[in-house]
């Protein structure tokens, strides 16, 4: 492992001690087309509301502007904002503790609501090294427990103790996404980022309705769901080292991923709705960022919309990410917002122009390890430390 490989593995043991106390026919395109001009953003601020146990993820509950709040060791509680603002972290709904490792960079990654608000969705590291994506139906908006895992959708096997992923969304139309990482250890060493064999550095996409004994369906207009060269039809997006967190931008679908780095690269990758058809191939381990890794990258690979380099600013790990609609960030709407797990910075890509311009917001949560958008637009920010951040405008920059 090179030193920065390193490196990259003391910040994950770190995060560990810290939190206890594609591709044929592809279409090149670069960026996403920013068309509107930059406007300043305010500063943010971020006010600490509640704790948790290594809170991993958070997602409202149905028909409810209170949340489901998952904890990596497995237990999945209810969070409610109090009248001053607090989040109140509320009794255990589901407790998955028994079937879930936290070793290397396992646990509970994951959780999403179905669209229909009828079915809770987790994404889990077994204990048989295992990662696991299972449904619990919902009855008056509490998961109904039962036998281990729930049902089934997917089961990977991680051949490493890192680069699980584990993030889960539901798209506009209802259907699945999940990230995995390649697999783990340094480098990528079984290929499987560039292997469309294999479900591991890749994001899928599944239509969650089991249909005559199969867990879920592949959406017809899944980029693969007529390849028949052994490509797996769930596939959207692949190339991808560890797509760590993701999001959908609620207004147009599009899909932004913040993908963490080996040596020097971290990356935010962009894939437009309208090239869910196509699909992607963000080129790792061809490519790090821009620059070439191992090989050569494929034909018509799609290249970061920014990527940031490791060096003397404190960086290390890229943590995303959400986009900004509606809520009380002024002059953020459109916005993705991004952290680093070393320096804490929360930070806004922003149109300017024909390009993107990185916007360091001023405020800092120390150990960040996830971004949650609410229902009314309210971005909230997840530590390791445990903390659960609400990000504040301090008012118009002018």
């Amino acid at each position: 492992m090179t030193d920065s490989g390193v490196r990259k593995y003391a910040v994950v043991l770190t995060f560990l001690l810290v939190a206890s106390a594609c591709s044929n026919g592809m279409e090149t395109t670069t960026t996403a087309a920013p068309i509107t001009a930059p406007v300043p953003p305010a500063p943010v601020v971020a006010t600490l509301i509640g704790q948790a146990d290594q809170p991993m993820a958070m997602v409202n509950r149905p028909n409810s502007d209170g949340f489901f709040l998952a904890e990596r060791e497995g237990r999945i509680r209810t969070g409610d904002i109090s009248g001053n603002g607090s989040l109140i972290v509320g009794e255990t709904v589901l407790d998955l503790t028994e079937w879930i490792t936290t070793t290397g960079e396992g646990g509970l990654l994951g959780l999403t609501i179905s669209k229909t608000g009828h079915e809770l969705f987790v994404n889990y590291t077994g204990t048989d090294w295992v990662s696991r994506v299972s449904a619990y139906p919902l009855v008056d908006g509490r998961p109904v427990t039962g036998k281990e895992g729930g049902r089934p959708l997917l089961e990977v096997a991680q051949p490493f103790s890192n680069h699980n992923g584990g993030h889960l969304l539901i798209d506009g139309d209802g259907h699945l996404l999940v990230g995995f990482g390649d697999g783990g250890l340094a480098g990528d060493p079984w290929g499987h980022g560039q292997d469309t064999s294999t479900l591991l550095g890749a994001i899928l996409r599944i239509n969650p309705t089991a249909v005559d004994g199969r867990p879920y369906q592949i959406p017809l207009d899944n980029p693969f769901v007529d390849d028949h060269s052994g490509t797996r039809p769930e596939i959207l997006a692949y190339g991808l080292r560890n797509p760590w967190r993701f999001d959908l931008d609620p207004s147009t679908g599009d899909l932004w991923i913040a993908d963490v780095g080996q040596d020097h690269f971290e990356e935010i990758d962009f894939l437009p709705a309208v090239h869910y058809t196509v699909g992607a191939d963000f080129g790792w381990k061809f490519m790090e960022g821009t620059r070439e890794f191992a090989g050569s990258a494929n034909d018509g690979h799609r290249i970061p919309v920014h990527e940031y380099f490791h060096g003397n600013d404190g960086r290390c790990s890229i943590i995303g990410g959400v986009i900004v609609r509606a809520g009380n960030l002024e002059g953020l709407d459109g916005a993705f917002l991004y952290s680093d797990f070393c320096d804490g910075r929360i930070r806004a890509l922003l149109p300017d122009g024909s390009d993107w311009a990185d916007h360091d917001l001023g405020a800092v949560v120390e150990l960040p390890v996830s971004f949650s958008r609410a229902s009314d637009g309210t971005i909230y920010v997840l530590s390791a430390t445990g903390g659960i951040f609400r990000l504040d405008s301090l008012g118009s920059p002018n």
